[in-house]
């Protein structure tokens, strides 16, 4: 079938061979950023069996969120988004030669491996608003959905094999297979986002100092003033600090609750992946005929039941359930937190409130830091379970006194 017949349908964003070349470099990217999640956890729990260890050198992965997450702004808009997404993707390839290096001669120790993790967590922090904020250049307000879902149905294969392609290249090969096939991966995503250079525009002419400044303030005002946008970004904190953290903990799960292996491992994390296809396929029918808002909160609501019951599981089976019941709710908070974003604000203010966003996504590392030291204390099922639960609590709220979110988009 011939792209250009594909022009009114959900596949019209593939006539744009911009968005095509961003998509399938995205595909790569989330692929390698999903093997990371299980080679990661599974390389520092293997080499100090500590839980708050786990957490420590993934509360260094993601701290670039909070340090960086207000500065992506003013450096996506003073460099241009296109060779700002080149040169993160650049960072990555050149982090997962290091932990070769590191793993092939035996010098591979936690604080080594935190250092890279932090590298790899600033080049997201940047990457991750700037490939978001590209999708409405290339494609229009008016695809935004249908670009975002299209991200989201092929970065879902990405969920599904990249965490049981990590657990038996780890079994196989140990951790250093994976990072290869990771280092592999970077690097064809680099080649099919360089010519993404072409369509770039020149960056602005005013001193960076003053750039931030002035973009920061702009951009908190605009926050403010918006409801619907102040719910999604609270709901965003709320998630990341109480809720995404369990990643770290899945390999303490895995070993220690579940009685399982590497391979295992990486199939708890393609239940999520499969889960949400289910997800996307409901937003896909639903988003005509419920607000969009109303799935964000709902699927948010729905992944923090899921991890209760997760939490509190004993069996493989039932805990794979739960977690394909998990990425359903995930898919809708994480395509729609974008989406409700990128459709409520202007074009001028994107960049800043995508900046914004990553501040939010920041919480991440403060719930690191507390849900391992709080599993050390009370044990991984009684943390999460009760974190999950205080999530729940909180998007409720947040649904009630911003009633925004609510309203139709």
């Amino acid at each position: 079938m011939r792209l250009e017949s594909w022009g009114r349908g959900a596949l019209a964003p593939l006539v744009n061979l911009d968005y095509r070349r961003l998509l399938f470099g995205t595909v790569l990217w989330w692929q390698c950023f999903h093997m990371e999640m299980v080679v990661l956890g599974w390389l520092v729990f293997d080499l100090t069996n500590s839980a708050r260890m786990v957490s420590l050198v993934s509360f260094c992965r993601t701290l670039p969120l909070l340090l960086v997450g207000l500065f992506s702004s003013p450096i996506i808009d003073y460099f241009g988004r296109r060779p700002v997404v080149i040169a993160a993707q650049s960072v990555n390839l050149a982090a997962y030669l290091a932990m070769i290096g590191l793993l092939w001669s035996g010098n591979a120790a936690p604080w080594n491996i935190a250092l890279v993790a932090f590298c790899l967590g600033t080049a997201w922090a940047i990457d991750w608003p700037t490939r978001r904020s590209l999708v409405p250049d290339m494609l229009g307000k008016e695809r935004i959905v249908d670009g975002l879902l299209l991200e989201s149905f092929l970065t879902g294969f990405s969920r599904i094999i990249g965490p049981s392609i990590a657990g038996a290249l780890i079994a196989r090969f140990g951790a250093v297979g994976c990072y290869t096939g990771m280092a592999i991966l970077s690097l064809c995503a680099l080649s099919i986002l360089i010519p993404l250079l072409r369509g770039s525009v020149p960056r602005t002419t005013k001193p960076f100092k003053m750039v931030s400044l002035s973009l920061l303030g702009e951009g908190m005002r605009y926050v403010r003033s918006n409801q619907t946008i102040s719910a999604v970004l609270l709901t965003t904190l709320i998630m990341n600090l109480w809720i995404f953290p369990y990643v770290s903990l899945l390999p303490v799960f895995a070993r220690d609750i579940l009685h399982k292996g590497p391979v295992e491992l990486g199939l708890l994390s393609t239940g999520t992946g499969l889960g949400s296809f289910l997800g996307l396929l409901s937003i896909n029918y639903l988003r005509h005929r419920v607000n969009v808002g109303s799935l964000f909160i709902v699927g948010s609501g729905w992944l923090c039941i899921a991890l209760v019951l997760f939490a509190l599981s004993h069996v493989y089976a039932l805990s794979w359930t739960m977690l394909f019941f998990a990425g359903m709710g995930m898919s809708c908070f994480g395509t729609l937190q974008s989406t409700i974003i990128l459709l409520s604000t202007s074009d001028e203010m994107r960049s800043r409130v995508m900046g914004i966003l990553v501040l939010a996504i920041g919480g991440d590392p403060l719930g690191q830091l507390q849900i391992g030291t709080l599993a050390e204390n009370f044990g991984v099922q009684a943390t999460l379970a009760g974190q999950a639960s205080a999530a729940l609590l909180v998007i409720i709220l947040i649904a009630t006194f911003l009633p925004g979110i609510l309203q139709p988009q």
